[in-house]
């Protein structure tokens, strides 16, 4: 068996965040566009996760512990989150998006999902099969190394 270069697989893994980006999170209107940088990664955060404490949500978000609180607020002002305290752990602060910022978030993926299968119109269906498989694949995979796995996008709320 040959020996795996694991840099080499991390490094690939890496950059296809730029080019997802750049091929298609970017072409579009991004849900929350009048939110700030830190405001739109605690939510994109949350959607991702049921809930968090304002720990994880911190270093999910990739937000200082300073500047989490600030952004928390922030949205909690607007609607987007809700905080409740740990019944077991009065100390623990937990982090959940709304009911309504969820409806939002779907709205506009379902907006977006329709201007992305356009884009994918190039693609024959055989390379449609091998995305969707390495996508699966690629989920499973890194979702061993997960402390909390990923919450699976592609079911809707009604099949839980």
């Amino acid at each position: 068996m040959e020996k795996v270069d694991r840099k080499a697989v991390i490094r690939k893994l890496m950059s296809m965040h730029p080019l997802f980006r750049k091929k298609f999170l970017n072409r579009f209107d991004r849900p929350f566009g009048s939110l700030s940088k830190s405001q739109r990664d605690v939510v994109m955060s949350l959607n991702l996760y049921p809930a968090m404490n304002m720990g994880q949500l911190a270093v999910e978000a990739n937000v200082s512990l300073q500047q989490i609180t600030k952004t928390v607020n922030a949205l909690e002002d607007m609607g987007y989150v809700r905080r409740y305290t740990d019944r077991a752990n009065r100390r623990q602060v937990w982090v959940s998006l709304t009911e309504q910022c969820q409806a939002d978030i779907r709205s506009s993926c379902d907006a977006n999902d329709g201007l992305l299968v356009k884009s994918f119109a190039s693609l024959s269906d055989e390379d449609m099969l091998q995305l969707q498989e390495a996508a699966q694949t690629i989920t499973q995979i890194v979702n061993k190394m997960e402390d909390r796995p990923l919450q699976d996008l592609s079911v809707k709320d009604s099949e839980k």
